[in-house]
């Protein structure tokens, strides 16, 4: 069954020391690109949790975000900066007796220095880290996957419509196209004996006349590709296989965009034009739905 590529999906793991965040979003993209989004100590875990979404995903731009939260007294480290609060001091100092300022040297004074105090993430064991990553990672995975499955099945349902609407109006063309000849050979015999008063003609030469328009007009062949066409779509529709289709599938689409075209140069009555410019207007819609698949 056909996935969509737009999806989301979200799950968290939380122990008595900390609490997993992962979010995974999905949305239309030519071929696969991963994004992930974490804090740099926890890098090294980056090929592993690609791996894994490689592993469901073929097609898409996805973007990944992992969020870990900590007990505070164990998430961060708070530093101080000796030397530069030495340098700092006997700077203050030396400014203080060169120009004879008063005031104390405090450490309110001293904490507005950016560089004297520094916050730092605790680092954090990422093999220990890793079986929970894991294991959140798949959960958030299985929820997106599941929103493009039924997205996919959404989509499913409207090329089925779609297609039965093409098979309705080609069917419409095929009908019109004989009809098409026979008002043509009337239209040619009653300009003919306008024309020459009533004076009769050769039936060859009338007969070859319509041949010619006939030959012209002849879409059997872009008709029975139409068909053919409209058999593959929903055949790979109905493929239930792991590999993605949406490329196959936009394929068909502009083989069959083609044919309707070609039939629409060939037969140009007011009647096949209003069928054509239908016909058109559904395989378009069929191939902006395509971008979407996976």
């Amino acid at each position: 069954m056909i996935r969509s590529m737009t999806g989301y999906g979200r799950a968290q793991l939380e122990d008595d020391t900390e609490q997993l965040i992962v979010e995974v979003k999905s949305v239309n993209y030519k071929y696969r690109k991963i994004y992930l989004h974490m804090s740099e100590q926890l890098s090294g875990l980056e090929p592993k949790i690609n791996e894994i979404l490689k592993g469901e995903v073929s097609r898409g731009r996805i973007d990944y975000s992992l969020r870990i939260k900590s007990d505070d007294d164990q998430d961060v480290k708070v530093r101080a900066n000796k030397k530069a609060v030495k340098e700092y001091i006997d700077s203050l100092q030396k400014l203080q007796d060169e120009f004879g300022l008063t005031g104390e040297i405090d450490i309110n004074l001293l904490t507005q220095f950016s560089d004297v105090l520094s916050v730092e993430e605790v680092e954090k064991d990422i093999e220990e880290l890793w079986p929970k990553v894991k294991e959140v990672t798949k959960k958030a995975l299985g929820n997106l996957m599941e929103m493009r499955s039924k997205e996919g099945e959404q989509l499913f349902s409207d090329f089925i419509h779609r297609l039965e609407r093409i098979e309705h109006l080609i069917s419409k063309v095929e009908t019109r196209v004989p009809e098409i000849v026979e008002e043509y050979q009337s239209k040619l015999e009653n300009r003919v004996n306008d024309l020459l008063n009533n004076v009769e003609i050769e039936e060859d030469r009338l007969a070859s006349e319509v041949a010619i328009i006939a030959d012209k007009s002849n879409v059997t062949e872009e008709i029975v590709r139409v068909k053919s066409h409209l058999e593959q779509f929903r055949e790979t529709l109905g493929e239930d296989i792991a590999e993605p289709v949406g490329r196959k599938l936009d394929f068909i689409a502009q083989e069959m965009h083609r044919e309707i075209n070609t039939i629409g140069s060939k037969v140009s009555d007011s009647e096949t034009s209003n069928y054509i410019i239908d016909l058109k207007s559904e395989v378009d819609k069929i191939r902006e739905q395509v971008q979407n698949i996976e």
